[in-house]
């Protein structure tokens, strides 16, 4: 029975344990914090429709980490269609003048005034940034890291080193 075999996990209560640093990771892919929220309640739903989901609860972070960047994919690939179709719309003239504001793309340069820090941080890949936001932003140690998101405390330490350099460079 689907039900019996996950009995020691209280997901309600996994979810909420796990939703602070599931945010910071979503948030550091995506640049609209709405999308990020509503991104954020698809990864709840599809964590409680999944049949098949961990038992050892040493699991359930890699295993929400996992469905959290499949659903970050799915919304790039939606916006992305959507945007296509926007700007499609316009070159055949038939959005308004006005509306090409209203571009997801061109809302976001608008929004976007941010400094130097994060704009380094915007110019590194989705992985390095993500580390860096849950190392700085969140306080997370190695060991934490690790155990999230399933990777050794070495490949932790390697990816930090990195992304430290990366962003030192793109300051310097």
């Amino acid at each position: 029975m689907p039900g019996q075999s996950d009995s020691t996990i209280d997901w309600g209560q996994a979810l909420e344990t796990h939703r602070r640093w599931l945010a910071t990771v979503i948030r550091s892919r995506l640049s609209d914090p709405d999308a990020a929220e509503d991104v954020l309640q698809e990864v709840a739903l599809a964590a409680i429709k999944q049949s098949s989901r961990p038992t050892d609860p040493s699991k359930v972070a890699p295993w929400l980490y996992r469905i959290a960047l499949r659903k970050v994919i799915n919304h790039h690939r939606v916006t992305g269609r959507r945007r296509k179709l926007l700007e499609g719309a316009i070159g055949a003239g038939r959005v308004e003048e006005e509306s090409r504001e209203s571009l997801p793309g061109e809302w976001m340069m608008r929004q976007e005034a941010i400094g130097s820090v994060e704009d380094g941080l915007g110019k590194l890949e989705a992985q390095d940034r993500q580390l860096l936001m849950l190392k700085y932003s969140e306080g997370w140690g190695y060991q934490e890291l690790s155990d999230h998101l399933g990777i050794s405390i070495k490949t932790v330490e390697y990816r930090l080193l990195k992304a430290r350099r990366a962003l030192r460079a793109q300051l310097g």
